[in-house]
């Protein structure tokens, strides 16, 4: 087989006309990690309006072809879905049938994380070619050129850049390997920086273009403040941390939020009574309510909890779940009051969910 080396929703304002529903394209699709450094990245389709489900949805769309990196993390883009593979380490390209529009981009990508986009821009978190994994000195964002389909510039950002927002004009990178957050100036690149109490992983966006960010206690950078901090954009100053036990450190969709962002959905551990007197940790998803700014457990007792994604037709939570990095895993399905749905069997550790409509 050659290798490739490589969403719209319904407004229930009744004044706005209805977005039409592109049958060939509508679901979601979950991103399979595969086994690392082994390949075995895999696509999902779920149409969830028919309920029906598709895995080695990539080969089914283009015979002959596979994918042959690991997908880090992918997300659409202007009507191109851009994945991030690592190992090789490259930027991929497809349109939204899932056909590849060029060969996979290598050049000034270096273990890419995340991605966000703007104008002709996507800005690409990058650890770096040799990174030193206690400090990251040598991490930065790409600047990449959509038309030109190269890098144009690299931006220096040490201390291992994750997930990524825009906001006012600004490019916001959580670091995962200091207790900061960059704040870059697309204009000057001038780079300033917030402090937080723990490293940070992924944001949400709030109505207001404020953020909210995953704090996370990892091994080499311990904290007992992990939980989600909300972020000024205006300011650019830490205005809240709410604090929540456990928040997971897997490079995941640990954080994610429902159609108006009035409920996120972050992924930490919980304490399982065993029932022999002892207590174990298990996978647990909680909710926060945005405007009580109040923690509740969604679902508990979760073996291999990767992530979660919303549903932003329905608002269905669906929570990624990967028992080994060798064989196939899963997504549970609940609705938003957390009543189970139905499970689904994907290919290997799922690590993100893609909404097409």
């Amino acid at each position: 087989m050659a290798a490739l080396g490589f969403s719209a929703c319904s407004d229930d304002n009744d004044d706005q006309p209805q977005q039409e529903v592109n049958e060939e394209i509508s679901g979601a699709y979950f991103l399979n990690y595969g086994s690392y450094g082994n390949g075995g990245a895999s696509i999902t389709r779920y149409n969830f309006r028919k309920d029906a489900l598709t895995n080695k949805y990539f080969e089914a769309q283009n015979p002959g072809m596979t994918i042959n990196s690991n997908i880090q993390y992918g997300a659409a883009y202007k009507d191109t879905i851009y994945l991030m593979g690592n190992s090789a380490d490259e930027l991929i390209s497809l349109d939204l049938h899932f056909k590849p529009t060029g060969n996979a981009v290598r050049e000034g990508i270096e273990k890419p994380r995340f991605f966000v986009g703007q104008g002709d821009y996507l800005y690409i978190s990058c650890w770096g070619a040799n990174p030193d994994w206690s400090e990251m000195p040598d991490s930065y964002i790409a600047v990449y050129n959509t038309k030109t389909r190269k890098v144009e510039n690299k931006i220096a950002l040490p201390g291992g850049p994750e997930g990524l927002a825009l906001a006012k004009g600004k490019l916001y990178a959580a670091l995962n390997y200091r207790p900061q957050v960059a704040v870059i100036d697309l204009n000057s690149e001038a780079i300033a920086y917030i402090d937080l109490p723990a490293v940070s992983s992924y944001f949400v966006s709030a109505p207001n273009e404020n953020l909210y960010l995953a704090l996370v206690s990892t091994y080499g950078d311990p904290s007992d403040a992990a939980g989600l901090a909300y972020i000024n954009t205006t300011t650019d100053e830490l205005e809240d941390n709410f604090a929540l036990d456990g928040v997971s450190t897997s490079y995941a969709s640990i954080l994610s939020a429902n159609n108006d962002a009035s409920t996120l959905y972050l992924t930490a551990e919980a304490w399982e009574d065993a029932g022999d007197g002892n207590w174990v940790q298990k996978g647990a998803i909680y909710s926060f309510d945005t405007e009580s700014g109040v923690f509740e457990e969604f679902v508990t007792g979760l073996t291999g909890a990767q992530g979660a994604a919303v549903n932003p037709i329905n608002n269905d939570v669906y929570i990624l779940l990967s028992a080994s990095a060798t064989e196939a895993g899963s997504v549970s399905i609940y609705n938003a009051e957390g009543v189970h749905q139905k499970d689904l069997s994907v290919g290997i550790s799922p690590y993100w969910t893609l909404f097409l409509d």
